[in-house]
């Protein structure tokens, strides 16, 4: 490896190194410098306050994630609900329709299944729906071009 690849810290708490070490942390950083990625080691002792620390944030990080989770399960249908509600109000006439029907599709996409995100081709193909491109505009993958 590389120097840039892989770099040692030693912990000024506890003054872990590879020799004394009861843990060892690998974290990913960017070099701001060059945009590359590496691999920072970081050793402690087992009674390493700052070891402790950051198990005591990690754990509660955890937790805040898992009642977030928790809420968004029944927020989320409830919060959709509403705007589907709302968007049924608009009349189809309405300069508002469109851009009502394209967040209606594009929020049930993300309602189907929260643990990813809608990918951007799937984005374009819903707005594509509601705003039907010029004729000069990009061609789907697997389409013939219209004149």
């Amino acid at each position: 490896m590389s120097e840039h690849e892989s770099r040692d810290e030693i912990c000024p708490d506890c003054l872990a190194g590879p020799g004394n070490m009861d843990v060892r942390i690998l974290k990913v950083r960017k070099d701001e410098a060059t945009s590359t990625y590496y691999t920072v080691q970081t050793w402690h002792t087992k009674d390493c306050p700052q070891h402790t620390v950051d198990e005591i944030l990690l754990q509660d990080s955890a937790r805040r994630v898992k009642e977030q989770e928790a809420w968004a399960a029944e927020a989320l249908p409830a919060a959709f609900d509403r705007l589907r509600r709302a968007a049924s109000a608009v009349r189809e006439d309405d300069a508002a329709a469109p851009f009502a029907a394209a967040l209606v599709s594009l929020v049930a996409q993300q309602a189907e299944d929260t643990g990813r995100f809608v990918p951007p081709h799937r984005w374009a193909e819903i707005l594509d729906q509601h705003f039907p491109p010029e004729s000069t505009g990009p061609v789907r993958p697997g389409e013939e071009p219209t004149t």
